[in-house]
């Protein structure tokens, strides 16, 4: 299901778990400017031709810049295409450098 999670729920999922995708779904420039360092860049653009490199177990964490309209529908998106565990990152990039 598609859901919100914390930033502190997602480094508890990354330590844990090596099938935890963190996908920041901004635009190249945008990531460039600042990201999260184990997020991998796939600009929603192009979710749809990379579905291939997600396995149906993955836990998926959608990342925009705050964590609202763009990450959520990321997140939609994997889920209506078979991903279960997909969230989307609450507060998004910002959030997780603004502790």
């Amino acid at each position: 299901m598609k859901q919100p999670i914390t930033k502190l729920k997602t480094e508890e999922l990354l330590k844990q778990n090596n099938s935890v995708k963190l996908i920041d779904i901004r635009s190249a420039d945008e990531y460039n400017k600042l990201h999260i360092p184990v997020a991998e860049n796939i600009d929603a653009a192009d979710l749809e031709s990379k579905l291939s490199s997600f396995l149906k177990d993955d836990t998926i964490v959608c990342v925009c810049n705050k964590g609202h309209e763009r990450s959520q529908n990321a997140a939609a998106f994997l889920y209506n295409s078979g991903f279960e565990n997909t969230f989307y990152l609450e507060g998004g990039t910002v959030g997780w450098f603004a502790e």
